[in-house]
């Protein structure tokens, strides 16, 4: 949607110098900065604000998939995307890919495939968003990344088994080498004094051993090169001579056999070219995605509610270019009952920024970004934003500060239309104050006839009173503390704001009789003007202290209300634990009655005459019926106390056999494998454990907790667990049947490797596999270093070692786990 647009598609998107006036621009860079690709980069960098409410409805929506993810499951794994796409061109161009290339190709695969594991089971609530619908459209080739990876060991060397041609000449290379060194050894040990040094090495391709000057006879053969001081002189033996000329011969055939290697898998890449190029773009959009919803995170921002009505409303927002600990949330709103906002105050009282964060808000809405205000905040999409900010005086063009305002302004009216957020500062400065306000009042006038949104900022009183007088104009005013003299730099509408210069010039020292003649020199109007205004941000002042102070007071009773309503919940659960203690009491000493009741009888029974022993039966009888009268009234007691605690969860309608319950005593999910019977017990079943409980005391299992930011299940929490077993072992079986003892991280970022390693040893241990092979190469040695220090510090590692011959000596190591 960013990259690349029709003549008429881009007529949706804004552009021009209202977004750099605005400091859009500065944002964007912000957002550049949390994309983790080039591509992705590239995109945030090209993002212009939608004019089009349907598009920016789905630019947000995307936007929120994306925070809802980070907010779950953190960031997206966007590491390990290289640049390909100079690759795509050359082979479209016929060209044959180097390693390094086929490489990054390799490492670009892999992270497509690491991309997929994120995608949700399909009954998962969020499977269906934007951001899931486009990882489910990367196109997966397993096949040639796995292809790739084994030819390629590293950006300069290829596995001796990338073809059974390669594998023989190379094999011919190690046994004719091994020959030459004997042969050479040999020399060597028979020549002792003739050698500068007793060893073999290179030159040229060709095996030599050094030879000191003077014994240059000793040793016949085919001089190569000659030391810096001329004592030593490189010689290859005639002994060799045919052995290296064979030597060569195969390493030529060793680079017609790579470079066959290369081109047949170039060529194999070339296949996949539309698959590789959406990818790309896929990757570029999801990496977008990724980075405005941790852009949304950084800055506490949230999702504006939308309209094309021209009415804005911004809950405490800030300004996102200014530092947090300074910033000063402002309220703003503008659009419904009056389009026109005329915003007066002090200098430096945060008249200009309150333009740039209405500005700006809507600028990043309509790109598709959240904006920094609280929830509910509501912008309109413009067809066109226009504003003139700052002091744009210009020396080459001979332009004033009045001039260049009003040539920004010229090419404002000329551009206005309803659907337009127009932002000026500063309104008719730079000339003489009663031409100024005239000629601002006029502007204002055209500009709301025109039905624009307007917002503009001005120290003429004249148009303090347009905007008291003129329907669908507003005042508004920042606010200043005249006892300190400084700006609180909130945004107060409804009011307009004083100049405070009297106010400011006596707090400074200025003499009171200077201050009484300059007073003189204003109308009586004025006076009684700017004395109203002052009254009445005093009021506002005081209102807006007493308001705060009942909302604090407010808050405070809620608070202690909560707070006896949770002492007085533990009181009762206290209670009633304490009538349970005492009522378990009761039924012990009546239990232990009845048992010494029984046994006295037996030996009562045993001394009375035989006449008397039906009477003696009647008598025991009726003991043992009171004391188990007294039990069975402790029992009912508990079963009142019990019924009197409401149980949580949703009363079923039917308990059915096979059906899944919870149970709030137990706190267990069970399911009931017979009853209820006439008693009304069940048998609940949860794992290996079978309980008996009564029908009246289950409920259907309780849904799992709600995030309050995004409405979905916060991962990890549940009320109550399911106890049913099986799940570690069920793992241990899928991440069995999935691991091989072998993993490759050739190609690779160091990172990128480290990362794969530890979540690899991770699944080892799962699938009880003791005897690992990391395949990481030869190459410069980095990538086998890191892995060394990454298994030296592993305590899952019981120890480790470089391969040997044959398996696949340094560019491989062989680990045990403990």
């Amino acid at each position: 949607m960013y990259t690349t647009f029709e003549e008429e598609s881009k007529k949706q998107f804004l552009s021009g110098r209202s977004l750099v006036t605005l400091e859009l621009d500065k944002v964007l860079r912000q957002l550049v900065s949390h994309a983790k690709s080039v591509y992705g980069r590239e995109l945030c960098e090209q993002i212009l604000p939608c004019t089009n409410i349907v598009m920016v409805e789905q630019l947000q929506q995307e936007t929120d998939d994306a925070v809802i993810y980070l907010q779950r499951e953190g960031q997206l794994p966007l590491s390990g995307f290289s640049e390909i796409r100079d690759s795509i061109a050359l082979l479209r161009a016929n060209g044959t890919l180097s390693m390094k290339s086929l490489l990054e190709i390799a490492g670009f695969l892999r992270a497509v495939d690491r991309l997929k594991k994120v995608l949700p089971n399909e009954k998962n609530d969020s499977a269906s968003s934007s951001l899931f619908a486009r990882i489910r459209m990367l196109m997966q080739v397993s096949s040639l990344e796995k292809e790739l990876s084994f030819c390629i060991l590293s950006e300069d060397e290829m596995n001796d088994r990338a073809s059974d041609k390669l594998y023989q000449i190379r094999r011919s290379i190690r046994e004719a080498q091994s020959n030459i060194r004997d042969v050479l050894e040999r020399i060597i040990r028979s020549h002792p004094t003739a050698l500068q040094e007793q060893l073999v090495t290179l030159r040229g391709e060709r095996y030599v051993v050094p030879v000191k000057a003077e014994k240059r006879g000793e040793i016949p053969g085919i001089i190569h090169d000659t030391s810096s001081s001329g004592q030593t002189i490189f010689v290859e033996p005639i002994a060799v001579v045919e052995a290296n000329n064979k030597i060569r011969e195969w390493l030529s055939q060793e680079r017609e056999e790579i470079e066959r290697i290369l081109a047949y898998l170039s060529g194999r890449v070339e296949g996949y070219l539309d698959e590789l190029m959406l990818d790309v773009k896929l990757v570029s959009e999801l990496d977008l995605q990724n980075a405005k919803a941790s852009l949304s995170l950084s800055m506490r921002a949230t999702r504006p509610i939308l309209n094309e009505n021209g009415r804005i409303s911004l809950r405490k927002a800030r300004h996102p270019l200014i530092s947090k600990e300074k910033v000063v949330p402002i309220d703003f709103s503008i659009g419904d009952k009056y389009r026109t906002l005329v915003v007066t105050g002090p200098n430096t009282g945060g008249k200009t920024v309150s333009l740039k964060t209405c500005g700006l808000c809507c600028l990043m809405a309509m790109s598709g970004l959240q904006i920094p205000c609280l929830d509910h905040s509501e912008v309109s999409v413009f067809e066109r934003v226009l504003a003139d900010i700052g002091d744009e005086q210009s020396i080459e063009q001979s332009l004033s500060t009045f001039s260049s305002h009003m040539k920004n302004l010229v090419y404002i009216l000329e551009n206005t239309r309803e659907s337009t957020l127009v932002l000026v500062d500063e309104l008719g400065s730079g000339t003489d104050p009663s031409e100024g306000a005239a000629l601002a009042i006029a502007i204002l006038d055209y500009l709301r006839r025109q039905g624009a949104v307007t917002v503009a900022t001005t120290h003429y009183k004249e148009l303090k009173g347009y905007a008291i007088e003129t329907e669908g104009a507003q005042n508004a005013c920042c606010e200043f503390d005249t006892e300190t003299l400084s700006p609180t730099y909130r945004l107060l509408i409804g009011l307009p704001g004083v100049s405070n210069a009297f106010a400011i010039s006596k707090k400074l020292g200025l003499p009171q009789d200077i201050i009484n003649d300059a007073q003189l020199l204003l109308s009586e109007e004025g006076l009684r003007f700017e004395e109203l205004l002052s009254s009445a941000e005093q009021n506002n002042r005081e209102s807006e202290k007493l308001r705060k102070e009942i909302r604090d007071m407010r808050d405070h009773v809620k608070s202690r209300e909560e707070e006896l309503s949770k002492e007085k919940e533990a009181w009762e659960k206290k209670r009633q634990l304490i009538l349970q203690e005492a009522r378990e009491e009761k039924k012990c000493l009546l239990s232990d009655a009845l048992e010494e009741a029984d046994q006295m009888l037996k030996e009562f029974r045993r001394s009375v005459a035989d006449e008397n022993k039906l009477a003696v039966e009647e008598k025991a009888k009726m003991i043992r019926q009171n004391l188990r009268a007294g039990m069975q009234n402790i029992d009912d007691e508990n079963e009142q106390s019990r019924a009197s605690i409401p149980i949580p969860g949703e009363i079923p309608d039917e308990i059915r056999s096979g059906g899944s319950y919870y149970s709030p005593s137990l706190n267990v999910i069970g399911i009931v494998v017979s009853g209820p019977d006439s008693r009304g017990k069940c048998i609940l079943q949860s794992g290996s454990m079978r309980v008996s409980v009564m029908k009246d005391s289950l409920r259907y299992p309780l849904p799992e907790p709600k995030s309050e930011v995004t409405g979905g299940t916060k991962k990890g929490r549940r009320i109550a667990p399911l106890k049913n077993g099986g799940n570690a072992e069920q793992i241990r079986v899928n991440r069995a049947s999935s691991t091989m003892p072998e993993v490759m991280l050739i190609g690779m970022k160091v990172d990128e490797a480290l990362e794969t390693l530890d979540h690899y040893i991770d699944d080892c241990y799962l699938s009880n596999i003791m005897s690992v092979r990391i395949v990481h190469g030869k190459g410069t040695g980095a990538l086998r270093a890191a892995v060394t220090n990454s298994l030296k510090q592993d305590k899952r590692i019981s120890k480790f070692r470089l391969g040997t011959f044959g398996e696949g000596e340094d560019g491989v190591t062989i680990a045990e786990l403990k």
